[in-house]
C-alpha cells in the first residue's frame, strides 16, 4: 500500500484528501504545517509527498527545494498543488515532480501518486 505524506494548512482538504486517498488504497498520513512536515518525515517513510504550495507558515515550493536537495529525501516524488495562479517555471525551479491544480480529481491525483510508486 503506497504512503502518502499530504501537507495542508487547510484542516478540512487535509481531512477529505485522506479521506478520499484512503479509499483509494493509500497509508496517508498528514501534517498541517512546516514544522510537521519535518517531524513527519522523522517518524514516517512516504512513498510520495502531496503538498500546498499556500502553507500558513511556509511556501511549498521552497519546501520541495529543501527536500530534492536534501540527500535524505531527495528520492521522494514531491506533487505540489495549489488553487492559485501558478507560474510553470516556479515549479520546476522547485524541483516538484508534478504539479496539479486545485480543485483537483481525485481519479487522476491517485494515478499520478501511482505513478511515482511503480
Amino acid at each position: 500500500m503506497p504512503k502518502v505524506l499530504v501537507i495542508d494548512d487547510d484542516m478540512d482538504i487535509l481531512e477529505m484528501v485522506q479521506t478520499v486517498l484512503s479509499n483509494y488504497n493509500f497509508n496517508v498520513n498528514c501534517a498541517n504545517s512546516a514544522t510537521k512536515l519535518w517531524e513527519s518525515l522523522g517518524t514516517h517513510d512516504p512513498d510520495v509527498i502531496l503538498m500546498d504550495i499556500y502553507l500558513g507558515d511556509a511556501d511549498g515550493r521552497q519546501l520541495c527545494l529543501k527536500l530534492k536537495t536534501t540527500d535524505r529525501y531527495r528520492h521522494i516524488p514531491v506533487i505540489l498543488y495549489s488553487a492559485g495562479n501558478i507560474s510553470p517555471t516556479s515549479i520546476q525551479e522547485s524541483l516538484a515532480d508534478d504539479f496539479i491544480e486545485k480543485p483537483f480529481d481525485i481519479g487522476l491525483l491517485a494515478k499520478k501518486i501511482r505513478s511515482f510508486k511503480n
